[in-house]
């Protein structure tokens, strides 16, 4: 006979939270290899990058809930 486990609602968690934190690194570098001409095209400096990708993560975060 098996057994049942009940849902563990924190590895749910810990999953998501891994996957947001795996896609805010990817674009962070992503935008971290671009040059400086560039990154001002699409009107962001260096130093703002990290701020960037978190604000845009979460304005689409919210949009998708």
């Amino acid at each position: 006979m098996t057994q049942k486990h009940p849902a563990n609602d924190n590895q749910t968690s810990f999953l998501t939270k891994m996957k947001v934190w795996i896609e805010y690194a990817g674009a962070v570098h992503a935008l971290s290899r671009l040059d400086d001409n560039a990154l001002g095209q699409i009107g962001i400096k260096r130093s703002e990058i990290h701020t960037f990708v978190k604000s845009w993560n979460d304005n689409h975060t919210t949009d998708a809930a």
